[in-house]
């Protein structure tokens, strides 16, 4: 059983498991920072300056969810970025397709699909291991709380 299924366990029997999962999301959200900026710097980095896409991506809006139910808890990292269209595809940009209008063309059907190199959000997030540490971290201070 793992720290977090022993998290979510003795939450269930203890009365101030608000106050608990309170300071544990904030001490989780504290160490978001230097995530964003690893991945907006991989995006400049990693994608096409011509054009400003990587400057473009760079601007995307991370966020961060915490939830803890009844039987499981999760921390996840989302990145969205929305355009004059609508919502933009990052996803699709991590997979290494980019949608683009053809130059010279201003009809609707006049776009073509473009490659980049794939991975500059997942991969960099999984090289956040001091991300990881926190979270890890933070998981252990509330089962001491609990456990006090």
């Amino acid at each position: 059983m793992g720290n977090v299924d022993q998290l979510v366990a003795e939450l269930r029997a203890f009365r101030g498991r608000k106050e608990v999962l309170a300071a544990m999301r904030k001490g989780i959200r504290s160490g978001i920072g230097p995530v964003r900026k690893a991945v907006r710097q991989t995006a400049i980095e990693t994608l096409p300056t011509r054009g400003g896409l990587g400057q473009w991506v760079a601007k995307t809006r991370i966020n961060l969810n915490v939830r803890v139910g009844s039987s499981s808890a999760r921390v996840r990292i989302t990145g969205g970025r929305n355009s004059a269209g609508g919502q933009s595809d990052v996803n699709a940009i991590d997979r290494g397709r980019v949608r683009a209008p053809s130059w010279g063309r201003k009809g609707r059907d006049d776009w073509h699909t473009q490659s980049v190199d794939p991975g500059f959000f997942t991969e960099t997030l999984d090289e956040q291991d001091g991300f990881r540490a926190n979270v890890d971290a933070e998981v252990d201070r509330a089962l001491d709380t609990i456990r006090r």
